[in-house]
């Protein structure tokens, strides 16, 4: 009962990939790269405004998602009337122990959720930084 939410959580995330792969298409054209080895490669083109903004509703996606983890989180924090029913019910000790558990695993899954919002971010930044053209030069 415990995996549930990791399931759920598991099922979304495969959801959400399988929609967003790009299928080739007959018409696409490969951009051919070369590396060190001079030996070239065939890349598919990709069209970098709407990997941004793939990565933009994604983004905001999982921020949603952070939001309803935070209030879920602070709703499941054990207070002092689970301390009252922990002491006066019968099984109390069992309440208390399921009760911490769900704690805890809404805390890591909000810890998940938080590292992928801020990969996320920093591959955001990485992909607008290179939008526009560059030029290197050697300083004599």
């Amino acid at each position: 009962m415990t995996r549930t939410p990791y399931r759920l959580h598991m099922t979304f995330a495969f959801l959400l990939q399988t929609f967003m792969l790009q299928s080739a298409h007959a018409e696409q054209t490969l951009a051919p790269a070369s590396n060190t080895h001079q030996f070239t490669i065939q890349l598919p083109a990709v069209d970098r405004e709407a990997l941004i903004e793939q990565v933009v509703r994604l983004r905001s996606q999982l921020i949603k998602h952070k939001q309803a983890l935070v209030q879920m989180v602070a709703d499941k924090k054990p207070d002092g009337r689970d301390a009252v029913i922990t002491a006066i019910m019968p099984g109390g000790l069992l309440y208390a122990g399921f009760k911490k558990a769900r704690y805890e695993q809404a805390r890591s899954e909000l810890a998940s959720v938080s590292t992928d919002i801020q990969e996320l971010s920093a591959d955001l930044l990485s992909l607008q930084s290179r939008s526009a053209p560059t030029l290197v030069a050697r300083v004599p």
